[in-house]
């Protein structure tokens, strides 16, 4: 690779006008891509929310946006997970590079296809697994890949979000499991990808999934699930999420190894940065954070009232604008054939087809409630 940039913006479409537009078109602009197009179903829709954010084109068919416009070169996918699948294997066929969301896919075997399509295709492809660049979590996988604390042992993440207004209403995606809505989807992929990311294969799981929420009668997706696995390097790990939790926000992940521990926790006053801790035999103390991992505050979604739902309310805060506009600033290299401005942390459809392996693992074990081995490529 070079390290000299070509001088035109590299041209993006974004489908989906949920995520898509509260953080794909922020950050994407942010890592200097030009967002030429965004794609929904309902058109008219589409348009209201594609021109206060000076989109210059709303649409409902990607492949003709992409035969009509060359400068399009990278399509990012942000529909729900079982819409990703048409998206992904349109824009391989027009050959444009692709970044899709989690959960990747439907199944594992809609993920293997997808992944071999980009690879025989020569694209760059990547997950949207943008909290590989929130600057803690990065930090700790560093930290524990390194070596630092030994052999890892276990694994502990927990997450508690209060319940808030269960009137409010969720996206239709997100409360029907068949089409890959859920918590463990939506939110537990980012956690599976951390524990691999820091730890490497996961090789089994045991898994809970179940709805403890009330206000919304018609969900058939769950808001709590709780993961047990084991690692084929045989460290153990435990992660636990819930939706709507009585009390205050928790947030907690800890990994114990041979020679110590390390972990993230918040800072001194509500809203300062999360801070990395480890302990060894020389005791413990904060770890430095690396300047190239730090992350500006988030910055709330400016036009209020394109927020419309529960989800659009979470994603409007701006905590995941800033970990995406790395992970396309990695991908804006790649396709400008520049080195990465990051040590690789990027994931590709490969991570995708992982992932995948370990939430359909994940869901057979809640189904048949056993230990369930997960599918190794």
């Amino acid at each position: 690779m070079t390290d000299t940039p070509i001088a035109a913006p590299i041209g993006a479409v974004v489908v989906g006008t949920g995520f898509g537009l509260f953080t794909h078109v922020r950050a994407l602009r942010e890592a200097g891509f030009d967002v030429r197009a965004i794609i929904g179903r309902d058109l008219d829709k589409t348009r209201r929310r594609a021109a206060p954010l000076d989109i210059p084109l709303a649409a409902n068919d990607l492949p003709r946006v992409l035969a009509e416009d060359p400068a399009i070169r990278l399509v990012t996918v942000a529909t729900p997970p079982h819409a990703h699948h048409t998206p992904v294997m349109q824009a391989i066929a027009a050959g444009r590079h692709v970044v899709c969301e989690k959960p990747f896919a439907r199944d594992l075997a809609q993920a293997r296809e997808m992944r071999a399509a980009a690879e025989q295709a020569g694209i760059v492809h990547a997950l949207g697994a943008e909290f590989r660049f929130d600057s803690a979590q990065a930090l700790l996988a560093r930290v524990v890949r390194a070596g630092a604390i030994g052999q890892p042992l276990m694994f502990h993440r927990i997450y508690q979000q209060p319940g808030g207004d269960q009137s409010e209403p969720l996206a239709d995606w997100w409360t029907d499991a068949a089409q890959g809505g859920g918590f463990l989807g939506a939110f537990g992929t980012h956690m599976i990808d951390q524990a691999l990311t820091t730890l490497g294969p996961i090789a089994r799981v045991s898994a809970v999934l179940r709805k403890l929420a009330t206000g919304r009668p018609t969900q058939t997706s769950d808001d709590y699930y709780t993961l047990q696995f084991q690692t084929a390097g045989g460290c153990m790990g435990l992660i636990e999420a819930a939706l709507c939790f009585p009390g205050p926000f928790v947030m907690s992940t800890k990994v114990a190894g041979s020679h110590g521990a390390a972990w993230i926790q918040s800072g001194a006053a509500f809203g300062d940065p999360e801070q990395v801790w480890l302990q060894d035999a020389a005791g413990a103390r904060q770890v430095e954070m690396p300047a190239e991992l730090v992350n500006p505050p988030p910055a709330p979604f400016p036009i209020s009232e394109l927020v419309q739902t529960e989800m659009d309310r979470w994603h409007s805060q701006g905590f995941d604008v800033a970990p995406y506009a790395k992970l396309f600033a990695q991908v804006r290299a790649r396709i400008e054939g520049r080195s990465p401005p990051l040590p690789d942390p990027f994931g590709t459809f490969a991570d995708a087809v992982a992932g995948q392996a370990v939430l359909d693992a994940a869901r057979r074990s809640d189904a048949e409630r056993r230990w369930v081995e997960v599918e190794q490529d």
